[in-house]
């Protein structure tokens, strides 16, 4: 893993990698769920949780596909598409928008414990209450992001979730051509 977040860093630059290290750093601090999983990945409170291992969770994930069989299906369910749209358009709803959605979406997913997979595949509880800050949190980062990532933010705006994950994993992963690679000498 220690030398994919390497190649990651040497392919794509430290621009991209430091993108998806604050996304993941500022959710970690703004969503109760995000800190979660990241301090049951490490063994690490938030605060000591170093770059590089954020790196590697980021790492996990790509190499993973994250969520390679959940997000094609939501992007083929109407139901799920048609709720996404609503979602946004109530996200911009001044005050009360947000909580509004996060009681939505807590309609479909009611608060509690649930188990994911750690990036080195051990099972994980994560305890889960979606509030209004939460969405706003994710929201706000995923603009921050999209920055970096524009076509990734585009595609998530539609509600193209798998198109939005494979840019954001293939700008990262992708070998950028050798006449363009940067070769690190500080290691």
């Amino acid at each position: 893993m220690g030398l994919l977040v390497e190649q990651i860093e040497l392919i794509e630059g430290e621009k991209e990698m430091a993108t998806i290290i604050s996304t993941m750093r500022s959710l970690g601090k703004d969503v109760d769920e995000i800190r979660q999983y990241i301090e049951k990945s490490t063994g690490k409170s938030m605060g000591d949780v170093s770059d590089k291992e954020l790196a590697g969770i980021a790492a996990a994930g790509a190499l993973a596909g994250i969520n390679k069989d959940a997000a094609p299906a939501a992007e083929k369910d109407p139901q799920l598409q048609k709720d996404f749209k609503q979602a946004q358009q109530g996200m911009e709803v001044p005050f009360i928008g947000p909580k509004m959605v996060a009681k939505r979406v807590r309609d479909k997913m009611p608060s509690g414990k649930y188990t994911t997979m750690s990036p080195d595949g051990k099972p994980i509880d994560i305890d889960v209450d979606i509030s209004g800050s939460d969405l706003s949190a994710i929201k706000s980062a995923a603009e921050k992001a999209g920055k970096t990532f524009p076509d990734a933010l585009a595609l998530l705006k539609k509600g193209m979730f798998k198109g939005a994950l494979d840019q954001v994993i293939n700008k990262t992963v992708t070998p950028t051509p050798k006449a363009q690679t940067i070769t690190r000498t500080d290691r």
